[in-house]
């Protein structure tokens, strides 16, 4: 009995190794599951981590973009606003340059009708120049006459008052003769 039990505590003894290995071998197994989802675990920790970062991230600059966004439609108003007015002073800009083109297509048939005018005054003043100027021609002529006439009359009257005088001398109070 010896034998059967040192055989039946071999075999307990072998059945006990095979089921100390089949345990490692289970807990092998289960530690390589264990490490695994601890792997998977840390790394959706890790995933979740960088997507919360991510995410603060988006909402300031969506925050940024917001304020951006709020920034160009108060612009955009502005310029709404701008666009409006400068459009109303374009409007009477090109109404006062309409008048301003009427009043100068006005004032430039006036000016043209007043250099006719002077030209038509030039023309009459060039006539009655060249009437003065035959006039004073004319004047010139009838004074040299007329200095000629009295020249020639003071001679006459010299000639006459000699004559006289000569008269006058050779006249005497005596009866003349016959």
């Amino acid at each position: 009995m010896r034998n059967f039990l040192q055989n039946l505590l071999i075999f307990f003894a072998l059945c006990l190794c095979g089921l100390c290995w089949f345990q490692w071998m289970r807990e092998t197994g289960l530690r390589k599951d264990i490490q695994h989802l601890t792997d998977t675990v840390q790394d959706e920790s890790q995933a979740i981590t960088n997507l919360q970062g991510q995410v603060r991230s988006d909402e300031a600059e969506i925050q940024r973009l917001d304020t951006l966004k709020n920034e160009l439609n108060a612009t955009v108003k502005s310029n709404r606003t701008e666009i409006s007015q400068l459009t109303r002073d374009l409007t009477k800009l090109r109404a006062e340059n309409d008048r301003n083109l009427q009043q100068i297509a006005l004032d430039k048939e006036t000016i043209s009708n007043a250099n006719d005018n002077v030209k038509l005054a030039n023309e009459n003043i060039e006539k009655q120049k060249e009437i003065l100027q035959t006039v004073i021609t004319n004047r010139d002529e009838i004074l040299l006459k007329y200095n000629k006439l009295a020249s020639n009359y003071t001679k006459l009257a010299d000639q006459w008052n000699a004559q006289q005088e000569e008269l006058a001398k050779q006249a005497t109070n005596k009866p003349s003769r016959k």
